[in-house]
């Protein structure tokens, strides 16, 4: 009999709903799991079954199989991977039945479909919505606690849409391998290098015998991809952006320009940000873990994304990586090719980020020519995984920091390392063009008679002479911009035919800004505004927003509440969802805010 699996063989994979609850089995929410005392046989049944009508007869049926030929006796002691892909027509009905001993989770085209812990059964589901016309793939991560008996059974029938019953039983014609390849789940990966499993013998067969059937009921697609127009990536209405990564990203939170730029350059739509930054974090969720293993902190990366429920995935690693050196380049890479395949599931679109050049400051801070020929390095990485794997690239090493000394007065960082907010508001402005989401500059250029020649990214209206040659309009930006004299004008305004003399421009009995005659003719650049003002209203509540939605998902006293000493304070994790409606009041008010308002001006005499 097994005395236990060490933590070391813990295979997770998300509970999943409308099944019974496989607590000791959860790679998306569980921190710390244990698996209870089990037989020391390690198989796995599968079964997938036709529904509404009783199987046909086949000749051939399921056999055993593992990755070695003696494995009904012995096996060694590890993981072991599995997969089958095969054509199907349009499918009307499935059922899959799995058994495992000691511990597995199935992958049907990636998604999750299954996990379990008890070899002595076989766990079915009806798995109709996993299936689709066309090639698909049964993927199995299993695990054997300790050296003893190890196997895996498959039978898999369904019905197509015109009643038609069809089965596929396991065999040599299984792949498997004793490594964790990327992409292992998917359909389209390449499994030619995996060795094809060895049969064992037919199911029923000893150390098994027959198993009980427990059923688990439908399988829900737990993500559903949101539909999106081809070409470059824009951000849709009712879009979930996560922002996940190291430093980069915990640290924008608390000016969060970066936020409010994209939230005020879509002002038609309603996106919900998340930022779900760890400083010093890796793919590899290494800062994560607390008290527990590294891998409890992947697991609680995993389970924070998914919680979020993203359509689009930032994923901004490698500024801490990097000072493992080139020597720690293939660890890297390791971590972010699993982490992509872990949030491939979740159906959003990623997008890899790379991170900043330092910045070169006065002594006694050092020169980082050295660290930045790493950053780089890791920069180029990302992008060569980037083009593999299909995903969008945002290069932030080149182009937001300056490859000169810079003084301290116009340094971007605090410290070569740590953007300050002049500097996270260059890096919003990079983000935007890199991803081809800059606007046009906003521009009117009107006459002093009240004539509108020409309109860019706003709209004029009600334009019309005042007294003493001067001008009254109404004006709405197509966005918020920029604040302060460090952004970009709000918009520019050119009048022709003013009088001599100077002139201010008034809004809500202020004066946003004042020239000559001649200079209004050739255009001046409105940089403060009531636009601008509304920009910063904005930024504050987003501030606001993530500040309490930081303390909802990594609230500082998690040990006491969710931890191993929440046998003392645990009674108080009721008030964590407290804050949900708290952040959505916040939401709300971010929706008002990020249209840019209809103001009044008037361009008088000073």
């Amino acid at each position: 009999m097994l005395q236990g699996i060490t933590n070391s063989l813990v295979l997770s994979v998300s509970s999943f709903a409308n099944h019974p609850p496989v607590t000791s089995f959860d790679m998306l929410s569980v921190r710390q799991a244990t698996f209870p005392k089990l037989p020391l046989w390690l198989g796995l049944a599968i079964s997938l079954s036709g529904l509404g009508g009783p199987l046909p007869a086949f000749a051939e049926s399921p056999r055993w199989i593992w990755n070695d030929p003696a494995a009904a006796t012995k096996a060694v002691r590890g993981r072991a991977y599995f997969r089958l892909t095969f054509d199907a027509p349009e499918v009307q009905s499935a059922r899959i039945e799995i058994a495992c001993d000691n511990v597995y989770a199935l992958f049907v085209n990636n998604e999750k479909a299954g996990a379990g812990v008890d070899w002595q059964q076989l766990d079915a589901y009806d798995i109709t919505p996993l299936l689709r016309k066309g090639r698909n793939s049964l993927a199995v991560l299993t695990g054997n606690g300790e050296p003893g008996p190890a196997g895996l059974v498959v039978r898999l029938t369904f019905r197509d849409t015109a009643g038609q019953a069809h089965e596929v039983n396991s065999g040599k014609a299984w792949r498997t391998s004793l490594n964790e390849t990327p992409g292992w789940r998917e359909p389209g990966f390449d499994d030619t290098a995996w060795a094809h499993a060895a049969e064992l013998g037919a199911l029923g067969i000893a150390p098994w015998g027959q198993l009980k059937v427990v059923e688990h009921g439908a399988v829900r697609q737990e993500f559903v991809r949101k539909p999106r127009p081809e070409g470059p990536l824009q951000l849709l209405d009712g879009d979930r952006v996560v922002f996940l990564g190291d430093t980069l990203v915990e640290r924008a939170s608390r000016d969060d320009l970066w936020e409010a730029v994209l939230t005020a350059g879509f002002p038609d739509r309603h996106i919900t940000f998340r930022n779900l930054g760890w400083s010093a974090d890796t793919p590899g969720g290494d800062a994560r873990a607390g008290f527990g293993t590294v891998e409890d902190g992947y697991q609680q990366l995993k389970s924070q994304v998914q919680e979020s429920r993203p359509t689009v995935i930032f994923i901004c690693y490698g500024s801490a990586s990097s000072f493992d050196g080139e020597a720690g380049l293939p660890r890297f890479e390791a971590g972010l090719q699993r982490l992509i395949d872990d949030l491939v599931v979740t159906k959003a679109e990623l997008v890899l980020v790379s991170p900043l050049r330092h910045e070169y400051l006065p002594k006694p801070l050092p020169d980082p020519a050295q660290h930045n020929r790493d950053l780089e390095r890791y920069t180029r990485l990302i992008q060569q995984v980037a083009t593999q794997r299909k995903l969008p690239f945002v290069d932030l090493f080149d182009g937001v920091i300056s490859t000169s000394m810079v003084q301290p007065g116009q340094a971007l960082t605090d410290n070569g390392l740590h953007l300050r907010a002049r500097g996270y508001k260059k890096l919003a402005r990079v983000f935007q063009e890199r991803l081809g989401w800059n606007a046009p500059r906003a521009e009117a250029v009107l006459t002093a008679s009240g004539k509108v020649v020409r309109q860019t990214a706003l709209q004029i209206e009600n334009p019309r002479p005042v007294a003493a040659g001067g001008l009254e309009f109404d004006l709405r930006l197509d966005r918020l911009p920029l604040p302060g004299p460090e952004g970009e004008a709000g918009f520019q305004l050119r009048v022709d035919g003013l009088p001599a003399g100077d002139w201010k421009l008034v809004a809500d009995g202020t004066t946003w800004a004042a020239a000559p005659a001649d200079k209004w003719r050739t255009g001046v650049g409105v940089t403060q505004s009531v636009e601008a003002v509304q920009f910063e209203t904005l930024r504050k509540a987003i501030v606001d927003k993530n500040q309490l939605y930081f303390h909802r998902w990594r609230p500082q006293n998690e040990t006491y509440l969710f931890g191993f000493r929440k046998h003392e304070q645990g009674n108080n994790a009721r008030e964590i969802p407290m804050f949900d409606p708290l952040v959505e009041e916040l939401e709300a008010t971010i929706a008002k805010r990020r249209v840019a308002p209809s103001v009044h001006y008037r361009l008088v005499p000073e």
